[in-house]
């Protein structure tokens, strides 16, 4: 009669030990699998953001180009601004601008970057109004050049819209904060000959 006593003994090691194994990968495998998909969240957070800043900077300055010589062609921008961008914090905005486009290099009148500007108006957003209110306005519309053609003071002007977003993190694993800046640029629509346009 064969005994099956140490065959079952043996395969009850086998049992436990595999448990055992399967314990320490799952240790190892967890934490891999945990940063990757929090990884993939912050990315999707972060690319939400980044898609919005986009939208709301292209939609504002067509609103703003489409008015020119209106006095409340910033704030109808900014307003544009805040219509479109619905899906980031407006409180992490740190910049806001409407500014005139330096025809060479397309960054503010007498900047080569974003560091400042001299002929624009800037925004924050207000919490309790919920909505941008400006802080400086140093563009008069008056001053707009908005003609069609060289012949009677042309081209026009042309304008743009910087904004610039600190994503928070939703993790901290990665990084905790992130500035995504973007800006859009067009010339003022041109307005008829018998209205004044410069």
């Amino acid at each position: 009669m064969i005994s099956l006593r140490g065959t079952k003994g043996q395969g009850r090691k086998r049992v436990f030990g595999e448990r055992g194994s399967s314990a320490v990968e799952a240790a190892f495998v967890t934490p891999l699998v945990m940063a990757l998909l929090f990884g993939i969240i912050e990315m999707g957070f972060l690319f939400k953001d980044y898609v919005a800043v986009g939208a709301a900077v292209r939609a504002g300055v067509r609103i703003a180009s489409a008015n020119p010589r209106t006095p409340t062609f910033a704030q109808m921008a900014a307003n544009q601004v805040a219509a479109t961008g619905g899906a980031m914090s407006f409180s992490s905005v740190k910049q806001l601008w409407v500014y005139k486009v330096d025809p060479v290099t397309d960054y503010p009148i007498g900047f080569t970057d974003f560091s400042g500007c001299t002929v624009c108006v800037k925004f924050s957003w207000n919490p309790n109004t919920k909505a941008f209110a400006p802080t400086s306005d140093n563009w008069s519309y008056t001053t707009q050049n908005a003609c069609s053609s060289v012949s009677i003071g042309g081209p026009p002007d042309r304008i743009g819209v910087y904004l610039l977003l600190a994503h928070q993190s939703f993790t901290k694993l990665i990084f905790s904060s992130i500035n995504i800046p973007d800006a859009s640029v067009l010339s003022l629509e041109p307005m008829p000959v018998l209205e004044v346009c410069k």
